[in-house]
């Protein structure tokens, strides 16, 4: 399962070292896109401009990269932000429910317009979860963004209810920090992600909720 984190050039110097001390340990395979090209991190150029805010366009070259030959042919892709913290020892253990040869889009689900004929759609704070058969039948169909800056989240979550492929909701996966849920129950044994570093210490954050995952992984 290859995570891929997307990068803003202008931020490279706080949450890419958090990632690097903290999960991407774990990855067997991980991949930074990004703007502009950094060997030091190392980062992978898309060719798609940076933008304020949405990254649809930067989302489906990433989407298009996994199929592709640059990629190893793996059953999973994992899409975060730089600024998400994760433990991918819980996240495996999850995806030993899913059949990677369906179509299955994971993570925190959200709903738009639902009363008015809306769709479903996983948070891309808390990580969006693919099966190599979602992001095959959805790049198929033909759906894409109307513009690179738009809701990547939103736009894949439209695309696949287009195409008649759930959005599978776990609340293992967070949109937010832990304190944003204070008065909430939050399962700190199976906790997957949380989401945004404002006035915490991520390092911090993730040895608290996190460190441990390894273990329990092997129980």
């Amino acid at each position: 399962m290859p995570p891929s984190g997307q990068s803003d050039s202008r931020h490279f110097c706080v949450p890419v070292p958090v990632v690097k001390s903290t999960w991407e340990k774990d990855a067997a395979h991980l991949e930074y896109y990004s703007d502009v090209t950094d060997a030091s991190i190392p980062t992978i150029k898309l060719g798609v401009p940076n933008t304020e805010k949405g990254h649809c366009g930067k989302t489906f070259a990433i989407l298009r990269r996994f199929l592709s030959e640059a990629m190893p042919k793996v059953d999973w892709l994992l899409i975060v932000d730089d600024d998400t913290l994760i433990s991918l020892p819980r996240l495996r253990r999850l995806l030993r429910c899913y059949d990677p040869k369906e179509a299955v889009s994971l993570g925190e689900r959200y709903g738009y317009g639902l009363m008015q004929n809306g769709y479903s759609y996983a948070t891309g704070g808390g990580g969006m979860v693919l099966s190599r058969m979602a992001v095959s039948s959805l790049l198929s169909s033909g759906c894409s963004c109307y513009s690179d800056d738009a809701p990547d989240d939103m736009i894949l979550g439209r695309c696949f209810t287009s195409i008649g492929v759930p959005i599978t909701h776990s609340p293992l996966f967070h949109q937010a920090q832990p304190d944003d849920y204070l008065g909430t129950r939050i399962n700190p044994r199976h906790s997957i992600s949380f989401h945004k570093h404002w006035n915490i210490d991520p390092v911090a954050v993730y040895r608290n909720w996190f460190q441990d995952s390894h273990l329990r992984d092997e129980l």
